[in-house]
């Protein structure tokens, strides 16, 4: 059995990884950035929201989320955090980079052999940053 250290480093290093593979994912969609037309080594990623996509007969949640992103409407937006690891989802990210932030969808999938896709990005002006980054208090940025 493991010590509660030992499981404590195992949770840590597999959060680690996580956050690497969804930097890797998000670099390999937007890339470059279109903010500073480089890399994203130097810039930092947030999830903001998250939510499952449902049967066409069930698309309210759905389209309540890209309207809440559409419309900047970032505290309707954060209750969005359903998550099922047998279905498809959409997740909504803030990339800041030195410049400004961006907002990206993309859409993971349930089958293994589609590939996650860039659904929707939108470069935020100044304000509409300042407001996004005052809705998601003490937000955990992640570096690329």
């Amino acid at each position: 059995m493991f010590s509660d250290a030992e499981a404590n480093v195992n949770r840590t290093k597999s959060a680690g990884d996580a956050n690497r593979a969804v930097a890797r994912l998000l670099a390999e969609l937007i890339n470059p950035c279109p903010m500073c037309e480089s890399g994203l080594s130097g810039h930092h990623y947030m999830l903001l929201a998250t939510c499952v996509v449902p049967s066409k007969q069930q698309n309210d949640a759905l389209l309540r989320f890209f309207d809440s992103i559409k419309d900047h409407n970032w505290a309707k937006l954060r209750p969005f955090q359903s998550w099922l690891g047998d279905a498809d989802d959409v997740e909504a990210y803030a990339i800041r980079c030195s410049e400004r932030l961006m907002v990206a969808v993309i859409k993971t999938h349930f089958e293994l052999l589609q590939s996650p896709r860039l659904l929707y990005s939108e470069v935020l002006s100044d304000e509409e940053g300042m407001k996004l980054i005052a809705a998601f208090t003490n937000p955990p940025w992640q570096p690329f």
